[in-house]
């Protein structure tokens, strides 16, 4: 039998995380983010990691290159937007998304997304290697907004009308809501928390070592985008050359499309066919298309757990600085 005092005492403790509050404040301007995320031990593990090093957690972000990055050859265009602007890779992570990571790394969005908008990133994301580049904002400086935040308004919104030219998903030629080739995070704390998702201690402890140094890591980077392109034939993300593609295939992914004679085809059916590898792996991209084109997106009437934290935050109420 146990003596062990300390048992249970969580759950009549007001205190609920072991997070210096100092820390959190830091690196959110989001007071249900502060709630959520200090609980949350992605966070947690980040924040033992990082908690003395702010100004290298301020300075520094992510910009995560999806599949459809190495099908439509956009690496080595978002990598000189990204040059262009400023942020520099001091590492870089090739991982695949699974299950899991999907679930993980928007748990805070998904509860408005549609059944089958969550299928659909499993199908894409799961289809080849992500590339992460941790990035070094080199026009930082301790009085102004994290390279996260600025990186975030860089990318522009996820509405093409109110996309300006400069915009890195302008500068991709964002396809639609699931091809748009990158996935940016908003703020510092969610860097530190995805940072923990995608990498075990040991990785994270070299991806700090990295940061720290301010190491080069282009050239991984260059390597990671040929080692990728080699494994992911080119595609071009059409939709309408998608559909002549898949129209004229024997097999029974040509026959559903043939079928539809035009009309919508339910999004499960698109989606089985995935999954089946039907008319073999050539035509997998030209479903990928077809589905990210069809699917309805959210949720109507589900709102956000808490909005998006947008720059205007930041540049009224500056992080104070480690």
């Amino acid at each position: 039998m146990t003596t062990d005092s300390s048992l249970g005492t969580a759950a009549t403790s007001e205190i609920l995380h072991d997070i210096p509050p100092a820390l959190v404040r830091t690196v959110t301007r989001s007071a249900a983010k502060e709630r959520l995320y200090a609980v949350d031990n992605y966070f947690r593990e980040s924040s033992w990691l990082f908690g003395n090093d702010l100004d290298d957690v301020l300075r520094t972000t992510l910009c995560v290159l999806k599949p459809e990055a190495a099908a439509g050859r956009r690496y080595h265009q978002a990598l000189e937007a990204l040059s262009d602007n400023g942020f520099r890779p001091v590492d870089v992570v090739r991982f695949r998304h699974d299950r899991l990571t999907v679930r993980e790394t928007w748990r805070f969005q998904l509860n408005f997304a549609s059944r089958e908008r969550i299928d659909a990133m499993d199908l894409v994301l799961g289809t080849c290697d992500s590339v992460m580049l941790v990035l070094r904002d080199e026009r930082w400086t301790p009085d102004s907004v994290p390279a996260s935040v600025r990186l975030t308004a860089l990318k522009g919104p996820s509405d093409p009308a109110q996309r300006l030219p400069g915009h890195l998903r302008s500068r991709l030629g964002a396809v639609n809501g699931l091809f748009n080739f990158t996935h940016t995070s908003d703020e510092p704390i969610d860097v530190m928390r995805e940072i923990a998702i995608v990498c075990d201690e040991e990785r994270r402890q070299l991806l700090r070592t990295r940061v720290r140094a301010a190491f080069d890591a282009v050239p991984e980077a260059l390597a990671a985008f040929e080692a990728l392109e080699a494994e992911v034939p080119a595609h071009d993300l059409d939709l309408d050359n998608s559909l002549r593609r898949l129209a004229a295939s024997p097999g029974p992914a040509g026959e559903m499309v043939r079928a539809a004679a035009g009309r919508p085809i339910p999004v499960h059916l698109i989606a089985a066919a995935i999954r089946a590898g039907a008319d073999g792996p050539g035509a997998h991209w030209d479903l990928l298309s077809l589905l990210t084109n069809t699917l309805r997106f959210n949720e109507p009437g589900i709102g956000r757990i808490f909005p998006n934290v947008l720059l205007a935050s930041w540049q009224n109420a500056p992080a104070v600085t480690a």
